[in-house]
């Protein structure tokens, strides 16, 4: 197992590192979706806005990355480790 550091972009421009263990095979939207909570749009039939969208701690996600624990490099799969 891993850890990686997962950064999420939320409205407000706000900017949060989360760290995120991941297992042998997993991706950055494996992690990605460790943390975060989908949230359906009630008003979806009544306006242009899209169905739903994810949300970290009531705050709505407009980005996300993975970056290894150095913070150097960009994470995208886990090979074995």
């Amino acid at each position: 197992m891993k850890t990686i550091i997962v950064i999420l972009f939320l409205s407000g421009i706000q900017k949060i590192e989360i760290p995120v263990k991941v297992e042998p095979g997993e991706f950055c939207d494996d992690a990605y979706m460790k943390v975060v909570t989908w949230k359906d749009n009630p008003n979806f039939n009544n306006n242009d806005m899209p169905w739903g969208y994810y949300i970290y701690k009531n705050k709505p996600v407009f980005a996300h990355t993975c970056m290894e624990t150095d913070k150097q490099t960009y994470f995208f799969y886990n090979e074995g480790e």
